[in-house]
Formats: structure tokens, sequence, C-alpha cells
């Protein structure tokens, strides 16, 4: 039996350079052999989420979506466009795996507090007196998409490894542009649950503390001193989650 991995992102007509920490997840996987074949599609560029089985001829594939949380796209659209019917569909004798999305994986909390801890330990700040911020895509559909990141945040929280965490979102209450009524601490360390370092990454994000696009800071505003750490893409350990994730699926 053949076995492939196909990697799901979000893309960009607008930034498709937002698809290279996807498309570098890809090619690490793929030089360590463990599929026949490794691909990537992507939600808003090519190739796309219906060149999903065309681009793998495997057998088995397992198709993991590359996001911070579960939601409409996981939930619906994208196995929609892929034509998948549940956990498991079987097509033209071929056996489709759909796995969890990468961010609901219960390492995640771990790695994005490690993520913090040495953000905020390089600007000489001690973790326990600094502040972290997460900040989410959240979702202006009825009901939100705020389930997976409110789950990161309390179990960050319970670690008790920084003086407080909030939690804001882009595109939902509470919004991230309103940081500043919800956090207290001095030292911050702002991280975007984010897998790439598309358009809400490199260009929303950043003025929200007063950067340009590219800077990370640390910058002094409204009292606070605030460093904007990168995207989850930029995590190694994520190649890990994902293959995880897939093995944890060969059950189903």
């Amino acid at each position: 039996m053949t076995t492939a991995l196909v990697l799901v992102g979000h893309g960009s007509t607008r930034h498709p350079d937002g698809a290279a920490p996807i498309l570098a997840l890809a090619e690490d996987i793929r030089r360590r052999g463990v599929f026949t074949e490794v691909a990537a599609v992507f939600m808003k560029q090519s190739p796309g989420l219906a060149e999903a089985e065309t681009l793998v001829s495997a057998d088995t594939v397992y198709v993991v979506p590359v996001f911070a949380g579960k939601g409409y796209y996981t939930d619906i659209l994208i196995p929609r466009e892929i034509r998948l019917t549940g956990k498991v569909t079987i097509r033209n004798g071929r056996r489709f795996v759909y796995t969890a999305p990468a961010g609901t994986h219960s390492r995640l909390p771990g790695l994005i507090a490690c993520r913090a801890d040495g953000v905020a330990r390089k600007c000489g700040w001690a973790p326990e007196k600094t502040g972290l911020l997460l900040i989410a895509h959240g979702s202006s559909r009825p009901g939100g998409a705020g389930d997976t990141p409110k789950a990161i945040a309390a179990a960050i929280t319970g670690h008790r490894h920084f003086t407080e965490v909030a939690l804001v979102f882009l595109e939902q209450e509470p919004f991230a542009r309103d940081w500043r009524a919800l956090v207290d601490t001095t030292n911050l360390v702002a991280l975007p649950l984010l897998v790439a370092q598309g358009m809400h990454a490199s260009r929303d994000i950043p003025p929200l503390f007063g950067l340009a696009a590219g800077e990370s800071g640390p910058v002094t505003i409204d009292g606070h001193q605030v460093v904007l750490a990168t995207g989850l893409g930029a995590e190694p350990e994520l190649v890990e989650i994902i293959l995880d994730l897939a093995k944890a699926a060969t059950g189903v």
C-alpha cells in the first residue's frame, strides 16, 4: 500500500508568499521519506483544494488541515471542496483520511508557551513578569470560531508561567484592536495564532502595536513594552504535530 500526505493551507490571492510556511512543512516531511508522496493545496491560491485528489496517486491519502483551530473552513469548506464525507472517504478504490486541524493538537499550548518564553527572555524579560497576548483569527459568522484558541489560552493560563494570558480575535469579540483594555502587564509578548505570515500577520497585526510590516519590536505603546512574535508556521515542531495527527488517524 502506498500512502500520501496532503497539507491544506489557507493561502492568499493577494500575498502568495503566505503559502511559504506550508510549502516548507511539506518539503521537510518529504525529505523524511515517511510518505510515498507529499503535496500541499490551498483555499485561496494554486494548487487549489479540488486538486488534492489528482496531485497524489497513493492508495491511502492523509489530509491534514494546517489551521490554528476548528471552524467553518476545517469543518465545512475543506471537506466539501475535496469531497470528503467524513473522517474516512473511499473513492475510486482509494482511501482518504481527514485528520483534526493541527491547532487542536494537545502539544500546541506547550509549544506556544515555549515560543513566548523564548521571545520574552530574548528581550531580557522574566516570563513570570510578562504578559502573553494571543491573537487568533476568529470568524464574523454567527457563533464565531473561538473554541480552539480559548482552549489553548486556558491551558497556557493553567501553566501559570506568565503573569497573565489574554486572547483577542481579528474577526470577532474581543477584538484585537481593543487589546489595551484587556491587559495590565507592562511587558507583553503578542503572538499570532496563525500558521502563515500572510496579510494578517504581516499587515494587519503590526499596526495594532504601532509597528510597520516586518517589524517586531520591542516597542513602547501606551505604557506597555510589546514584542511581536511570528506565526506558528515558523515553528519546526509543527512537523512532528502533523506526523502525529496522521499516525493517530491510521486506525480510523
